[in-house]
């Protein structure tokens, strides 16, 4: 192979492995904010479907 070939081929592992571990991290996130989230409103978050106003009620 030429040296255009394995630069290419080192550039595709390489992207790949960033989005493999980029997924992993996003993952992470939306869970920790789902958690955040819940501790905030302890759970009662809803949203009403005649106007689309988000309720929130807290303890």
């Amino acid at each position: 192979m030429s040296k255009i070939g394995v630069a290419l081929a080192l550039c595709v592992l390489l992207l790949g492995a960033v989005l493999i571990v980029g997924d992993g991290v996003a993952t992470q996130v939306v869970d920790r904010g789902r958690d955040i989230g819940t501790a905030l409103t302890n759970g009662n978050l809803g949203v009403d479907n005649a106007t689309g106003a988000v309720n929130s009620t807290t303890p």
